[in-house]
């Protein structure tokens, strides 16, 4: 039988909690606060520190996915909500970030994880190894999507917009407030647009919507680690370090890499381009997704990396582009769409941040029009990063709606919340 010296506890509330389920342990709790919460609270002020390491400091919102461990965990319950987040949800607009608990990768081996979350990986899922990296996701997300395992309710403690995507309310203390939090807080549903029930939930969040379960998370919000160097010092009856105890921020996330050839640089993209002759509207969704669901958004275009290994990707491209800055581009761009079969756009990232295009016009003006055209395509005046290819989808609508590439133009490009003018002029 094993008798604690202390019973740690981080909340008042877990105190009458013992005394009433096992009253002889109540000598020996003590509150002392949470440090793990703690660490998160003083990230708070490297937030754009580590959404910059995260890849989202873009203006891209970062969806934090949670899960804990075992059959009834987001993972154990609802897989295909990873895949689904990320079908659904625009790269452009956002980041999306897994975070498994430990027991769940050590429970099915790094391998195994790897395994199952490659394609989505190569659909632009950013996955952090097991015990590294969550505390900063958390102080860097936007949303959080979980279950009832902690790094959820630590979301709900910071304020975040959270929801769940699954919550085993059987498995869960109904008094306890991570049990409370199960029953005020919203589950995705299967049966509506995910986006949309996503920000709609958003807009009715505020930072203390779920307080009155939240606040029992610590009864010492920033002092555990001065709590519990106490206690620890007092059972070795040594006097303290008269600095006082320092709380650390969570060091910077590093995302397991999927290198080539595993994976592209960037995945195929599946490409929504809708509006007129002087402004378009584009999304671009990862096609693996789709591909894996059946069908895809209407009325869009396949864009695929040069680096793409997959060659039913490439072969199956509307577009190929070699981001990477090319000397040569015109030559690679040219030579390339004379050679790849069914291609419509073939491009490439020139030294000078231009795009180099060439492509054959669908709707040709006259007879010696009727042949292959190259054009640059430039952004001007974004109002944030906009990655240089994504004017190709101004090229793509003003090709499809017979505008004439021989001469210059000017679209207006909306790519999220960020904008910019695409020039289109033909090489000289």
């Amino acid at each position: 039988m094993l008798i604690p010296s202390a019973l740690v506890l981080s909340h008042e509330e877990q105190r009458d909690r013992v005394r009433r389920t096992c009253p002889e342990a109540l000598p020996a709790a003590v509150v002392a606060g949470d440090p793990t919460f703690d660490r998160i609270l003083a990230g708070r002020r490297w937030r754009d520190d580590y959404r910059r390491a995260l890849d989202a400091d873009d203006g891209r919102r970062l969806v934090l996915l949670t899960s804990t461990w075992g059959p009834s965990s987001l993972l154990g319950r609802r897989p295909e909500l990873i895949r689904r987040v990320l079908r659904e949800l625009p790269r452009d607009e956002y980041r999306v970030v897994l975070v498994a608990h430990p027991n769940a990768w050590y429970g099915h081996g790094m391998w195994q994880m790897r395994a199952w979350l490659a394609s989505c990986e190569r659909s632009g899922l950013a996955v952090l190894p097991p015990r590294a990296g969550w505390q900063a996701a958390l102080a860097a997300a936007d949303h959080v999507i979980g279950d009832h395992g902690s790094v959820t309710f630590y979301g709900a403690a910071l304020g975040t917009h959270t929801m769940l995507g699954t919550f085993p309310h059987d498995e869960v203390d109904p008094g306890s407030p991570v049990g409370a939090f199960g029953r005020s807080a919203r589950v995705l549903d299967d049966a509506a647009p995910l986006e949309h029930q996503l920000l709609d939930d958003a807009a009715a969040h505020g930072p203390d919507r779920f307080a009155s379960q939240t606040s029992q998370l610590t009864s010492l919000p920033g002092r555990s680690g001065t709590a519990l160097r106490a206690l620890f010092y007092g059972f070795m009856n040594l006097d303290e370090p008269e600095v006082p105890a320092r709380v650390t921020p969570p060091e910077p996330p590093e995302p397991l890499a999927l290198d080539w050839p595993r994976g592209a640089r960037v995945g195929p993209l599946l490409v929504e381009a809708e509006g007129d002759t002087s402004e378009v509207r584009v999304r671009r969704f990862p096609a693996e997704m789709h591909r894996a669901a059946g069908g895809g958004p209407a009325r869009s275009h396949l864009l695929v990396d040069s680096s793409e290994p997959d060659e039913v990707w490439r072969d199956s491209a509307d577009i190929l582009v070699r981001r990477e800055p090319t000397p040569g581009a015109r030559a690679w761009a040219e030579g390339t769409l004379a050679t790849g079969a069914g291609l419509r756009i073939a491009a490439a990232v020139g030294p000078d941040g231009a795009v180099v295009a060439a492509l054959v016009p669908g709707s040709p003006r006259t007879a010696a029009q009727d042949r292959p055209l190259t054009v640059r395509v430039r952004l001007q005046d974004a109002t944030a990063d906009i990655p240089a290819e994504a004017g190709l989808a101004a090229l793509w609508r003003a090709d499809a709606d017979g505008r004439d590439l021989w001469r210059p133009m000017a679209v207006k490009l909306h790519l999220g919340e960020r904008t910019a003018t695409v020039r289109i002029d033909p090489a000289a």
